[in-house]
């Protein structure tokens, strides 16, 4: 896929909070409930058989920490047809939150905006989007806009998919892999649109390494992922710790805490965690489970899938 730099990311976070300077979203669940192109692979929608455990698997298994029933079929029928609704699927599109920021920011952006030697707007217009956007910052001081995953996530998006363009001192509209148009004015090209920004964004994301704010993208990431689909979305363990103290975590047979399935569960979380703070999945604290919700769209699963098989097939070329 075309590449344009620089490109950063936000700081890794290896815990079950959004990272400093990224607010939970104030959209609810219901927030986030086609016509393609040809730049995307069409991959099937997952299976109930590929979201539920596979009895047959050998080692590792069955991810401890997600649930083993089986996800009720309206759950992965959802999705609304483009070719025969197309207002609808692009309000489905629309409602999810990295979508709709792409489209702010480009209208941010507007014919162009000065840019650091970082390649991100600078600290001005970083402050001017948050108070625009109404983001609740908390953590370190601000000193750039690598720091707020809200807005890094439309960004690199926008970036990969040309339809913002770089140069050492400015940004600017580029034409795009897709016509960037508005839901309401062209209901069919906005999901085109809207597809290739989720596509673009989490194939980008499987391509980068974790220190880079990347993902590491694994079976138990996109088994997790799927499971965000139920009613109730996907609630993991806040922390390893609040698994240990409930006995959740498995053990060796000499009953010690079994680190690789520790370290499933923290990969798996902290791919959840980025991808909420990027505005595919929302997020939310739930102190009452003392664990954080995750809930997700067919939508989103479904380019996810599309992304990680383009991916394979781009590592099959090479």
């Amino acid at each position: 896929m075309p590449k344009t730099t620089p490109r950063r990311s936000p700081n890794p976070h290896g815990h079950a909070t959004p990272s400093p300077g990224v607010r939970q979203r104030d959209t609810s669940p219901g927030d986030f409930p086609g016509s393609g192109s040809a730049l995307f692979s069409h991959a099937p929608a997952p299976t109930h058989a590929a979201a539920s455990p596979d009895p047959t698997l050998d080692e590792p298994g069955w991810p401890w920490f997600l649930p083993e029933d089986e996800l009720p079929h309206e759950a992965l029928d959802g999705r609304v047809d483009a070719e025969q609704d197309p207002a609808g699927a692009a309000a489905n599109y629309a409602r999810i939150p990295l979508v709709r920021d792409a489209v702010r920011l480009l209208d941010f952006v507007g014919e162009g905006r000065q840019v650091t030697s970082t390649g991100a707007l600078r600290l001005a217009d970083v402050r001017a989007l948050i108070q625009q956007w109404q983001l609740d910052l908390s953590g370190p001081a601000l000193t750039s806009m690598w720091q707020v995953g809200t807005i890094v996530g439309p960004w690199n998006a926008l970036v990969s998919g040309r339809w913002l363009e770089l140069t050492s001192a400015r940004v600017r509209p580029g034409p795009g892999l897709v016509p960037a148009v508005l839901e309401q004015e062209d209901p069919d090209g906005f999901v085109r649109f809207a597809r290739a920004l989720l596509t673009l964004l989490i194939l980008d994301a499987l391509q980068q390494g974790p220190q880079e704010g990347g993902l590491v993208g694994g079976p138990d990431t996109f088994a997790a992922l799927t499971r965000t689909l139920a009613p109730g979305g996907l609630l993991l363990p806040e922390t390893v710790r609040d698994a240990m103290d409930r006995d959740q975590v498995p053990k060796t047979p000499d009953g010690d805490l079994d680190m690789d399935e520790v370290e499933r569960y923290w990969v798996t979380q902290r791919d959840l965690v980025t991808l909420a703070t990027y505005g595919v999945l929302h997020a939310e604290v739930a102190p009452a489970e003392e664990g954080i919700r995750f809930h997700g769209t067919v939508e989103v699963i479904l380019e996810a899938f599309s992304a990680l098989e383009m991916l394979n097939e781009l590592d099959g070329s090479q």
